[in-house]
């Protein structure tokens, strides 16, 4: 009877990972599918370049504005309830998406989808470390396999539909997978509702909400431009992020528990997240103009050969995550920023002539590092959080997934050019015809700067794990 039962509820976990799995699957691919749709939307909608990326930025930009609050509002509703409305939201907003035949439109049912990918991220995490406590890193490595699946799909599937299809389609597929995820989460996702009851910090909520949007508003604007609009706007948000810091201190029931940023190591963690997401958004960014500009591939070929990056995150970042069940989270951590700043840093040492045959085992080895790395931080950072903490946690999590590849998309597109147009002794926004040196000059600087961030995430780790980890023990 035992026996039957251990394994009915191993079976019952099983589709309520696979049913977190498949919005993870399908939230990571929205985001990509829709970058290679934006020139056919623009065409259709008849708007400029400029005003379609809101589909993309808008998107970003409103489910990291909610995440915490969605993650707090799982600690006190329970974290299946808000993560099952998020699928709502996001199969609702797609088709909605859908069914748009004007940009406003459009965006605004984005904004739909996003509030549902922000309720489900807050929560997925979560839901995760309750129901696999002894296995959590394995799991965990599932999330981030299943999250590089997305990633290198994305492109794909969006180019083959967007190609056979109209756009639209992009949206439509989201809807059967969101339903097949409702319903069988409705089955076997357990609604753990908290014991104590908790009113929700509306005060801290108004804060929150637009300081974060106004934040990665910013963040998003200087990735072409940085003059006083955007640094007022930064400004803006900072000082609101203050104020939230001051009222949270006072409120009974504050949106965040401040005490949780008290632990170092705790902190230490969401640092390595920020600075490895920071430098792997600075590959994604940087190498598809190596591969196309300066090399001259066929976007095709191009495509194939960034293709293993993914591919690599796909296949580690399980086994990192069941790794770190075995041995603990630190040394995989560890290892896997080290691997990961050697790889950027060799990745600085791609020249006009390096052959394809070089240049992909050098991407497999820096995704290598971050693969390792991923799994096992996840771990790391839910470990730290109290049972009635782990919806805020969560999202806290991805928050600073998402704070990490935005940085790194301004960062590296702003000391790219700015290196470039160091080099040529004039201004230089975009890739210069015949003068390909410039852009290298570039690349090498860019890769020798995430390199060397990385490096500083792994010595605040190794200060950790020797220094503050010990005295405590």
């Amino acid at each position: 009877m035992n026996r039957t039962g251990a394994r009915g509820g191993a079976a019952h976990r099983g589709w309520a990972l696979f049913a977190i799995l498949c919005m993870t699957f399908m939230e990571v691919l929205d985001g990509t599918i829709v970058n290679v749709a934006l020139p056919t939307m623009q065409a259709e909608l008849g708007v400029e370049a400029t005003e379609v990326q809101l589909v993309a930025s808008a998107f970003l930009v409103i489910t990291c504005a909610f995440l915490l609050v969605f993650g707090r509002l799982g600690d006190i509703v329970g974290k299946v309830r808000v993560f099952q409305i998020g699928v709502i939201l996001f199969t609702v907003g797609s088709g909605l998406c859908a069914l748009s035949s004007t940009l406003p439109v459009l965006v605004i049912a984005r904004g739909v989808q996003a509030l549902g990918v922000a309720c489900s991220l807050a929560n997925n995490q979560g839901i995760i470390t309750e129901l696999f406590a002894e296995s959590r890193g394995r799991a965990l490595g599932l999330v981030a396999t299943f999250t590089a699946l997305g990633a290198m799909a994305g492109p794909t599937v969006g180019g083959m539909l967007v190609s056979m299809f109209p756009w639209e389609s992009i949206f439509v597929i989201n809807i059967p997978i969101g339903i097949i995820s409702f319903v069988i989460g409705l089955i076997a996702l357990p609604n753990r509702r908290p014991t104590e009851k908790r009113a929700l910090d509306v005060s801290g909520m108004l804060l929150i909400i637009p300081s974060i949007l106004l934040v990665f508003v910013a963040i998003t604007l200087m990735e072409t431009a940085a003059g006083p609009f955007e640094f007022g706007l930064l400004a803006v948000g900072l000082v609101l992020l203050a104020l939230f810091v001051a009222v949270e201190r006072r409120v009974p029931e504050p949106l965040v528990r401040l005490e949780v940023f008290r632990n170092v190591s705790f902190d230490i963690d969401l640092v390595a997240m920020v600075l490895v997401f920071l430098g792997l958004s600075g590959v994604t960014i940087i190498m598809p103009f190596y591969l196309q500009s300066a090399l001259g591939l066929d976007p095709g070929v191009a495509g194939l050969v960034m293709a293993c990056y993914p591919l690599v995150n796909a296949t580690i970042g399980t086994l990192s995550g069941a790794l770190s069940d075995k041995i603990g989270c630190i040394k995989p951590t560890i290892a896997g920023q080290a691997v990961f700043s050697a790889g950027l840093f060799g990745l600085s040492c791609l020249a006009l002539d390096t052959p394809i045959t070089a240049i992909v085992p050098m991407l497999m080895f820096t995704s290598l590092g971050s693969a390792m790395f991923q799994s096992p931080n996840n771990s790391l950072i839910m470990g730290h959080a109290a049972p009635e903490m782990l919806g805020f946690v969560g999202s806290l999590g991805n928050l600073m997934r998402y704070l990490g590849q935005s940085l790194g998309i301004t960062i590296s597109t702003g000391v790219l050019y700015g290196s470039m147009s160091a080099e040529a002794g004039y201004r230089v926004t975009s890739f210069v015809e015949g003068r390909p040196e410039l852009f290298m000059h570039g690349l090498a600087t860019v890769f020798h700067l995430l390199s060397a961030l990385v490096l500083i995430a792994l010595a605040c780790s190794l200060v950790r794990t020797l220094v503050i980890d010990r005295r405590r023990a």
